[in-house]
């Protein structure tokens, strides 16, 4: 998990002023038992490449560089159908 999932997360739910929501989000950003990744320079050079290779934005990069630094294992969830294009990256699009 980056950082910048998180603070993805925050921003509909802060601009809508829905704290419900955005007490759901910072719950499950709490867990314990979710691994998270910094953005390293290891994390910024490969984002740097996804960016390059397959035309993501930066911060989309940024996610799928941190989650690939986990390994295969490793599930990324997303709504945008674009991340399916990052090789090796385990995708599962939700809606």
């Amino acid at each position: 998990m980056s950082r910048l999932t998180w603070l993805e997360c925050r921003v509909r739910p802060m601009k809508a002023n829905d704290s419900a929501v955005l007490a759901a989000f910072d719950a499950f950003f709490a867990r314990t038992d979710l691994v998270w990744v910094e953005l390293t320079r290891d994390v910024v050079e490969l984002a740097a490449a996804i960016r390059v290779r397959h035309g993501l934005r930066t911060p989309d990069s940024l996610q799928a560089a941190s989650c690939l630094q986990l390994g295969a294992d490793h599930l990324f969830l997303t709504g945008d159908a674009a991340f399916k294009r990052v090789v090796g990256l385990n995708v599962k699009a939700l809606a």
